[in-house]
């Protein structure tokens, strides 16, 4: 098994004082001491940001990376993660697509993000997200439908209603890893249109039926953001103390 995505086909996307140090296909990932104010992003992607993104990884697409952090999960601080999405939120929260991804993801407990009524709210995970407007996306309709849907959200009486009619169309497959993550783990996913398979250390952790077909992006990155979707919807930044990092190896 071969990684499709070539250390050398991605660019830098940094924020704040985040850095990415490349040494052969080796890559870290790092973010400095960082106040709660401030965004700090580390990441190496392969779209453009600006809008409207448009995104050119189809399946089939194979990953395989050995990759280790600074700090266990629970220390590690902000979120991180390996893989591919459609990147359907701004920087504040607000909602551009119904989310689709398939990928590696880790956030801190400070984070609450259920995605689905069984998954826990925060730690390590593979997951397959495949959102669906039950119209087209497109068009008025479309359109009509994420404004309110981001109006809600920040409405507390109906943030709940929202996230929980979200979470019923979220298309939502996943599974919690219980590593060490500071130690060196072999990842590997592989995305094609009927599954989506995730493998740890040559082990298969998920088999995820009916993921998204569509192009995605492929992202890896390492930043200090504080997400809610649990019971509140919100996004905010994360203090960090000390040097953190993820260090990525291509195989």
């Amino acid at each position: 098994m071969r990684s499709t995505i070539p250390l050398e086909a991605l660019k830098r996307h940094l924020v704040g004082e985040g850095a990415v140090l490349i040494e052969g296909k080796r890559a870290r990932f790092v973010l400095p001491p960082t106040p709660a104010d401030r965004y700090a992003d580390a990441q190496l992607d392969d779209y453009p940001h600006t809008l409207p993104r448009q995104f050119t990884r189809q399946p089939p697409q194979t990953l395989v990376v050995r990759v280790r952090f600074s700090h266990p999960s629970g220390a590690l601080k902000g979120t991180a993660g390996f893989g591919f999405w459609n990147h359907p939120f701004t920087r504040n929260g607000d909602v551009l697509a119904p989310p689709r991804n398939v990928w590696f993801f880790y956030n801190s407990p400070e984070s609450m993000l259920r995605v689905s009524s069984q998954g826990a709210a925060h730690g390590f995970k593979a997951s397959v997200l495949n959102a669906r407007l039950p119209f087209s996306e497109r068009g008025r309709f479309g359109s009509a439908a994420l404004w309110l849907a981001n109006r809600a959200l920040r409405m507390p009486l109906l943030a709940r209603l929202a996230l929980a009619l979200g979470r019923r169309n979220a298309g939502a497959q996943e599974q919690f890893l219980d590593l060490d993550l500071t130690q060196w783990h072999t990842f590997a996913l592989e995305w094609g249109c009927d599954e989506a398979r995730f493998f740890v250390d040559e082990q298969l952790v998920l088999r995820a039926t009916n993921p998204p077909c569509e192009p995605l992006g492929f992202a890896m990155w390492i930043d200090n953001y504080r997400a809610a979707a649990d019971a509140a919807y919100g996004f905010a930044y994360l203090a960090i103390a000390e040097e953190q990092w993820m260090e990525v190896e291509w195989l």
